[in-house]
């Protein structure tokens, strides 16, 4: 954040610069107000250049331009021609170097606000990408959250549908949450989720997904395993969570409501929506 605000800071000492050498400018020449006109003209015209697209293309520009104005200037001095039959005065060799001195020095400052904007937006699409992994995150249990099981399991269904494999989507749901937190407090119910999701990342892979979407329920995203292997997963964590001990050594008994499915290629007709409507029908119907 502290580099965000250095990053705005010097926006704006350049931008404070750059309207700096444009009033010198305008004070420096005499010519008409016509000339005035169409040099503040080509000069903003340049400047906006170097905002959007950057020094080098401002740099291009501005020599170019520095180019026409020379050979026109030079000309006009051979053939000891004016602009008076337009209402214009003929710049001076002083007024033209100026001019382009003038003109390199704010398409480079220009450029480097450019750049400076630049960077401030993507420190800032970088803070908030840091910021939605942080919310992303259930800090109770650690487990990733709704937005992430969504993002993560359409991004398992693609990689199926492309490449074929399966993956297998576990979903328990604890019994008697809303009990459990009335008899035992917040601080025990934060104690239990914290439990429940140390279990967990102990016993199953780290390349497996864990998810609480809801208070009481959580979803295991378990790649390339199979139903068979589901069950056993099962068995574990039947073991491992059904004895809870509370933060006083007392233990109590949980149960917990399960459904799970494989998802393969033979499934790819099927939305993330109708996968998961599917497995929440069913969690109702077996116990852990």
């Amino acid at each position: 954040m502290r580099a965000f605000f250095k990053s705005v800071y010097f926006i704006y000492i350049q931008i404070m610069i750059l309207l700096g050498t444009l009033s010198s400018f305008v004070l420096f020449f005499e010519s008409t107000s016509s000339m005035n006109l169409l040099l503040a003209l080509l000069l903003f015209i340049i400047i906006g250049l170097s905002l959007f697209n950057g020094t080098l293309n401002g740099l291009v520009a501005s020599l170019l331009l520095l180019f026409l104005m020379g050979t026109t200037l030079l000309i006009m001095s051979v053939k000891k021609t004016t602009f008076n039959s337009f209402q214009f005065q003929m710049l001076s060799i002083e007024q033209f170097v100026v001019f382009g001195l003038v003109l390199i020095m704010s398409v480079i400052i220009a450029g480097a606000i450019q750049e400076r904007v630049r960077e401030v937006m993507n420190d800032r699409e970088r803070l908030r990408y840091e910021v939605e992994q942080f919310v992303s995150i259930d800090t109770e249990t650690s487990f990733d959250n709704l937005k992430r099981m969504k993002l993560e399991i359409n991004r398992e269904m693609s990689r199926v549908n492309r490449h074929g494999g399966s993956f297998s989507l576990l979903m328990v749901e604890l019994d008697h949450y809303r009990e459990f937190n009335q008899a035992y407090g917040s601080k025990e119910m934060q104690h239990l989720l914290l439990t429940i999701g140390q279990k967990a990342n102990d016993l199953l892979r780290t390349t497996d997904r864990k998810f609480r979407y809801l208070d009481n329920r959580f979803a295991f995203l378990l790649t390339e395993t199979p139903k068979a292997h589901v069950e056993i997963i099962i068995e574990k964590l039947a073991a491992q969570l059904q004895t809870h001990q509370l933060t006083n050594g007392k233990t109590v008994t949980l149960s917990f409501h399960i459904s799970f499915n494989e998802y393969d290629s033979l499934k790819k007709q099927q939305s993330y929506e109708q996968f998961i409507e599917e497995l929440e029908s069913e969690i109702m119907f077996y116990e852990m």
